[in-house]
Formats: structure tokens, sequence, C-alpha cells
């Protein structure tokens, strides 16, 4: 598969202070963990992180002081409000040992039920999945081409070789709904055989009720 590559710098300090200090100047820090116990801390420039992450590769080689590291992103921590990247953790890949990440879905393909009328219902973005990392997909394609109403895909239904999928199988990830039933307009001429319907009828109790009073007073 393709992958993308990143310039790393070595950060000179950890903590808060170092950390703001960073994003000041256009930079995030980050860490990267190895497959044994070494980590290091570095920092990469804001923009092509930003640029890497929307071409959802899977796959990215770290320049890490003058050497290439074939890792993958485990954690993106993100501002609340702002949106603003402030960590990221890397993890570095091990050849022959199998990784699990999130991978992005994406659906391809018409759906004869969306064609005549339904309602196409993206219900996951992503999927978790195991596999050695020569395999790791940049997506996952999911064909709705021949999706009529009512009929939906669930993580069960996906086969892709050497992939190993982690959600619950029963797991809907699209579907293609009915579409919504127009409320049947009432003609006027009813509308209208209803309200005099109505108007007759709550006379008819009030005289009622005078009878009955009528009828108690020559009692008395």
């Amino acid at each position: 598969m393709s992958e993308s590559h990143l310039t790393t710098e070595i950060r000179a300090g950890r903590g808060k202070a170092e950390a703001r200090r960073l994003r000041r100047s256009g930079r995030v820090p980050c860490v990267l963990y190895g497959v044994e116990s070494d980590v290091h801390a570095f920092s990469v420039n804001e923009r092509e992180l930003r640029k890497v992450l929307s071409s959802h590769q899977s796959m990215i080689s770290l320049n890490l002081d003058g050497k290439e590291q074939e890792t993958v992103i485990k954690e993106i921590q993100y501002h609340p409000v702002k949106g603003d990247i402030l960590h990221v953790d890397f993890q570095r890949l091990k050849r022959g040992q199998e990784v699990t990440l999130s991978i992005p879905l994406k659906f391809v393909g018409e759906s004869p039920g969306v064609k005549i009328g339904g309602t196409f219902q993206e219900l996951k973005i992503d999927i978790s999945i195991t596999c050695l990392p020569r395999y790791l997909p940049q997506e996952i394609e999911i064909d709705i081409s021949e999706m009529e109403i009512g009929d939906s895909i669930h993580v069960k239904d996906l086969n892709f070789e050497n992939i190993t999928f982690n959600d619950d199988p029963e797991t809907a990830l699209c579907s293609v709904a009915a579409p919504r039933k127009q409320e049947e307009e009432v003609p006027e001429e009813e509308e209208e055989a209803a309200a005099e319907e109505g108007e007759e009828a709550e006379p008819e109790v009030i005289s009622k009720g005078k009878a009955e009073e009528e009828s108690g007073e020559s009692a008395e």
C-alpha cells in the first residue's frame, strides 16, 4: 500500500510549556512508541500533518533523526472548541507483527433502492481491523450497488483477505430506508362536512341538558 511521509524535529524538552511553545510556532508535539519500550518525543509541522490526515493514509513514514520509521497513528488529541491538533501518538510498525487500528469506510456504487426513492443511511464512518502492516488498507470499500429498499450491510457481510474485523458482527454499517409516505390531504368538501357535523353536535348536547332541567323542575 502507499504511504505518506512526515519530517520530524526532536523535541528539546517536555511538559506543557514546551508544548504550548511548539503550537504557537505551528508545530504539533508528538510521541512515537516503539514495539518494545523505546519512546521518542518529537514535533511535526501542523500544515503537513493535516495534509497527511486528509489523504487517509494508514501507514506514515517518519523521518526521525535521519532514519525512516514506518508508523501508524494511534491517537490524536484535538482542542474541544477550536479543533486545533494538540498532540499525536504514533506507533512503530514491526515486520511480521499485526497492528490494530480504525480504518475509514468508503461506500461505492449506486443503490437501486436509492434510485427509486429510498434514502441511503451511512451508519458508521470507520471500522476496527487487525492485520499485518503490509496488508493495511487506506480505506475499506463497501459496494452498495445491489442494495434495495430495506437492505442493510453488517460487519459479518465483509470479506477481505488477510484482514480481521473487530467490531460486533451484527453491527450495521449502512442501510437503505424506505421513503417517507406523504400525508394524504383531506379534500376541502370533507373538511367542511366534518366542521358542520361538529357544529350540529354541540347544540344537541345543550338542548338535551335543558330538557332534563325542565323535567326536573316539573317533577319538583
